[in-house]
Order: C-alpha cells, then sequence, then structure tokens
C-alpha cells in the first residue's frame, strides 16, 4: 500500500497519554500507522509522501468501534410503529422464512455504507436478530454478508450462534423448500462459516449464545444448554475469537457464569440492565466486558448501571444496537446518549465525561471485542484506521475544546474522510469505489420482496402518533 499523511488536523489520538495534537498529523503505509507527532515532526520524518489528505480545519480520530448490531436490521427499520412485540415477531418470520441470500448482501452494503459514512470502521454484527433468531441453517447468510462487507471495505465481527431450545427450528431455504434444523445442524454452520471467512480480509467471526433468563430450572434444559454451550465455546477456542451474548438482565450475567461457565475474559454481553450484586460480581471476576445500548428498548424498560460498572473496574463500550426498531448506527449520537442517560438516572450531570464517553466507542470497544492492540487508537504499530470531522461547521464553532466538540455536537455527517488500512475509503463525503445509489436502490427493492415474501406490509402502513401522547 502507498504511503499516505494526514495531516494539519486536530488529532485526538486516544493514545496511553491521551494526546490531542492541535496542529498534528500521521503517517501510514503498507495498512499500519508509522508515526503520530506534531505536523512538523511528522513532515521531517516523511518529506514525500505519496499522498496528502489536508486535515486543516478538521478533527482526527481514530476509526470508531462498534461493539453491537445486528445484521438484518437495516432492512427492517420501524416495522410495527413501535410495537416491539410486533417487530420482535416480524424478526422471526423474516430471519427464518423470508429472508434468501439476496437479502443478506443488499442489507449488508446498506448497512455497511451507513457505517462507513459516519466514521464506523469496525462493527460487531450478530447474523439474526430479535430473540435470537440467527441466520445460520446454512452459510448462504454468513457469506453474502461477508462478501458486502468487503466491498465496502470495513472491518467487521460477524457474531454467529445456536437459536434458543427446543430444537430443530423450520428455515426456508433458497430453493423455496422448508427444512428442520437442529442445534447440530447449527454448529455444523458455523463451523463452516468460521472456515471460510474468519481472519480473511477485514472479517473476524466471534460465536455466541442466547442468554439464559429463566427463573425456575427445568434440570432438563439446563443439561441441554449447558452442553450447547460447551460445544460453541469450544468451536470459538479453536479459532482462538472472542464470545458474545446479546441481551443479559436482572440476575442473568450471574447465571451465565454460575450454571454454565460461560464468561472470561474474552466474552462481551451487551445491554447488562437491571443488573444484581452478583452480576456485577461475576463481570469483576471473569473480567468480562459489557456494551451498553443507551437508545435501545431495552434501556428504557431496564438500566444498564454504566458509572457503577466502571467504578467496579469492568470495561464498559457504547454499541449502537443498530440499526433497528427505531436507531441508527451513529455512534456519536449514542456516545452522547450514553453520558445523559447515566447522569439523568444519578442527578449528577459529572458523570461520563465527554473523554469517557468517546474512549466507550474508540479503545473501550475496541478492547471490548479484543482489538486494543490493533485499532481503537492512533499510535505507531496499530491498524491505519481514522476519521476526521469537520470543525467549521457552524454547530462545530469556536473549534476550541475539540473533545468537547466532536462528541457533543459532531452527529455521523459531519464525518469528512475515512481511512481503513490505511486505504482512503472516503474524501470529503466522496466514495469513488462505491456506487451508493445503486446501493439504496438495491436495499429499496430488496425489502419491497422482503415485505411480499413474508406478508408482512402491513407492518410497514406508517402511523405517527399524532395528537396522541402514547402510542
Amino acid at each position: 500500500m502507498s504511503e499516505l499523511l494526514v495531516t494539519g488536523g486536530t488529532v485526538i489520538t486516544l493514545d496511553e497519554e491521551r494526546r490531542v495534537i492541535p496542529d498534528g498529523a500521521i503517517a501510514m503505509r503498507g495498512g499500519r500507522i508509522l508515526a503520530v507527532g506534531t505536523r512538523d515532526e511528522v513532515a521531517k520524518a516523511f518529506p514525500a509522501p505519496e499522498h496528502v489528505l489536508d486535515a486543516r480545519g478538521k478533527a482526527v480520530l481514530p476509526g470508531l468501534v462498534d461493539a453491537h448490531a445486528h445484521a438484518g436490521h437495516g432492512l427492517v427499520k420501524t416495522l410495527g410503529n413501535g410495537d416491539f412485540q410486533q417487530w420482535s415477531a416480524a424478526c422471526r418470520v423474516i430471519y427464518s422464512s423470508a429472508s434468501p441470500a439476496a437479502f443478506w448482501y443488499a442489507e449488508a452494503r446498506l448497512a455497511g455504507l451507513e457505517r462507513l459514512k459516519a466514521g464506523v470502521t469496525t462493527g460487531v454484527s450478530v447474523l439474526g436478530g430479535g430473540d435470537c433468531i440467527m441466520r445460520v441453517d446454512t452459510p448462504a447468510a454468513g457469506e453474502a454478508r461477508a462478501r458486502a462487507i468487503a466491498e465496502i471495505g470495513l472491518r467487521e465481527v460477524m457474531a454467529v450462534g445456536p437459536r434458543r431450545p427446543p430444537f430443530p427450528h423450520d428455515y426456508v431455504m433458497e430453493d423455496g423448500g422448508t427444512r428442520a434444523i437442529s442445534f447440530e445442524d447449527q454448529l455444523e454452520t458455523m463451523g463452516l462459516l468460521f472456515e471460510r471467512l474468519h481472519g480473511k480480509g477485514r472479517m473476524r467471526l466471534c460465536t455466541m449464545m442466547p442468554v439464559y433468563r429463566e427463573s425456575a430450572h427445568d434440570p432438563a434444559l439446563v443439561a441441554e444448554i449447558k452442553a450447547q454451550g460447551r460445544k460453541v465455546r469450544e468451536l470459538g477456542a479453536t479459532f482462538n475469537t472472542i464470545f458474545h451474548q446479546d441481551g443479559h438482565r436482572a440476575g442473568s450475567i450471574a447465571m451465565a457464569q454460575d450454571m454454565f461457565g460461560l464468561l472470561g475474559p474474552d466474552a462481551f454481553l451487551s445491554h447488562c440492565t437491571d443488573l444484581t450484586e452478583a452480576d456485577i460480581a461475576a463481570l469483576v471476576k471473569s473480567a468480562a466486558h459489557v456494551v451498553h445500548n443507551p437508545t435501545a428498548i431495552a434501556a428504557v424498560t431496564g438500566f444498564c448501571p454504566v458509572a457503577k460498572l466502571l467504578d467496579a473496574g469492568v470495561n464498559v463500550a457504547v454499541g449502537s444496537d443498530g440499526t433497528a426498531p427505531d436507531r441508527s448506527g451513529d455512534l456519536f449520537r449514542h456516545a452522547f446518549e450514553a453520558m445523559r442517560y447515566a447522569q439523568r438516572a444519578e442527578r449528577d450531570a459529572s458523570l461520563i465525561p465527554p473523554g469517557r464517553a468517546l474512549e466507550m466507542i474508540t479503545i473501550d470497544a475496541a478492547r471490548a471485542i479484543g482489538l486494543e492492540r490493533e485499532i481503537g487508537s492512533l499510535e505507531a504499530g496499530k491498524r491505519a484506521d481514522l476519521i476526521t470531522v469537520d470543525l467549521t461547521a457552524p454547530h462545530m464553532v469556536p473549534a476550541n475544546m475539540p473533545v468537547w466538540r466532536v462528541v457533543c455536537f459532531a452527529t455521523g455527517a459531519d464525518v469528512r474522510d475515512v481511512v481503513i488500512g490505511g486505504e482512503l475509503l472516503m474524501e470529503d463525503r466522496r466514495t469513488p469505489h462505491l456506487d451508493e445509489a445503486e446501493i439504496v436502490a438495491a436495499a429499496e427493492a430488496e425489502a419491497a420482496t422482503m415485505l411480499r415474501r413474508s406478508g408482512l406490509a402491513w407492518l410497514a402502513v406508517e402511523d405517527p402518533g399524532w395528537r396522541r401522547t402514547r402510542r
């Protein structure tokens, strides 16, 4: 790869010293950062770069890291007009019977483009959603997504895992036929996806298991889940990868640790609301990570005690849980909401200052997914993933206090340039390697086809709730 110099911007490094360099520069070659410093320092060391990106009037940051989101969700946004039960039921139908490989390909290109333009250079995407409706009946969905994400140019961690018992579950195949899928079928598919995709290009995979939340314990069910969890964990260990769970709350973390032995420093858990003291103790003991999703429905119906977790020494990242049913992949929006969420709960405006919020979508998010040595900060030797943010727009002026300005005022639309692995994939919001209009049109067409295929078009008839206090 050619040598690229990004120069003249306010460089917010997120390095160990948390340096902010007012007139800074970053040199990179071969996909790695070579130097970070003042413009004069870097210019002397690299006097003749092949390419120069002028970052004057911009903040330069590490690429943002979304530690929890969902594949598929980009084409099911707002179905059901805010009725979460209807939306979740729709996911069950769509992800098991109305989503061939073409659906996952179109959605991945759309969501990937959204991430790229919002400055998200690395993201976790669960291959399914709703209540763990995972599309791992065959490798087709995962392979289609991987192909699309490679076209966009992002880094991704695709999370794959089984559905909940009882098995089997019916899936509609590519040829339109229905097949009953067992746990063993899903585990085999997971293995095939790891063999074909993990570590290829910028794609990595991780394993996951549904969250167990039962208050009464059926010994046979517990034994079945424990055996399944052991096999999933063994698969992950074979490929030296991390482990994810989605939707912990109210005692489930302690059960994951004490009943199933699933936790460890390689585990990252989303939502984590209404936690018990035993849950927090399990997090501390296991060194597992938490991904807070402050704009999710789970953050309304429950409370994630971010400040308490941080004070206990638990690493907490912020994720979008995007892009459905009602939220985007804009991590600046989610980081600011995380600040206000914690402050409102404690009636304490000093909680989660902007620097901490920015850490939670960069270096701390990278740590949660086991990549803190590769991404999450601007340091020599790390992957050359960075973004620039416009500091000259009216809402960003005056450009003093750049960390406050970026976290409290910026949105994804203020991202101007994106570099991943030393490749300039977006320059002044242009993505020359992509046909954005075609990606959007293909997604629109596939969404319409999915609604016809599933018989759920009625869920897309809009009811905004005019003149009503409640839906």
